[in-house]
């Protein structure tokens, strides 16, 4: 039952990532219907900007987050049961962070270069699919201890 839930909320999920994809397609023009759109965009919206404030206010997220980033490690589910597991995969599909090791290899490709105290501008040419949020957290997280430091 447990894989179950984590699958029917990973499949959610990227349901409303393709309608957000849809719906941003039609506002641009990029897409055009010739009935208009088959999709409601304020509630699209601010379904949008609730999931990303979910996503930002969880404290035991940035934990699991930053355990990711430095080691590869899933959040261990005993005494939340799958709430971490499910609010980190989450973050990671919703932002399109890569594998701990694909980040891992982008770092040490940035460290040499890394004359301020920011990584994003490298981090997103390395990552460029990876949500702007995202890099900016890996930056706090990886880069910035380590250069106040």
């Amino acid at each position: 039952m447990e894989g179950f839930v984590h699958n029917n909320t990973e499949i959610m999920l990227f349901c409303l990532q393709l309608a957000l994809t849809y719906n941003e397609a039609l506002l641009s023009g990029r897409l055009t219907t010739p009935r208009g759109s088959i999709i409601q965009s304020v509630f699209l919206g601010s379904l949008k900007k609730r999931v990303e404030e979910l996503l930002h206010c969880s404290e035991g997220l940035k934990i699991d987050f930053c355990n990711y980033l430095n080691f590869g490690r899933w959040p261990n589910d005993q005494t939340e049961g799958e709430k971490n597991s499910v609010l980190l995969s989450w973050y990671l599909q919703w932002f399109a962070v890569p594998s701990s090791s694909i980040i891992k290899t982008a770092m040490e490709r940035v460290k040499p270069k890394l004359v301020s105290a920011s990584s994003v501008p490298l981090l997103r040419l390395l990552l460029p699919r990876t949500h702007i949020n995202a890099i900016g957290e890996i930056d706090k997280l990886l880069v910035s201890p380590q250069v106040s430091g």
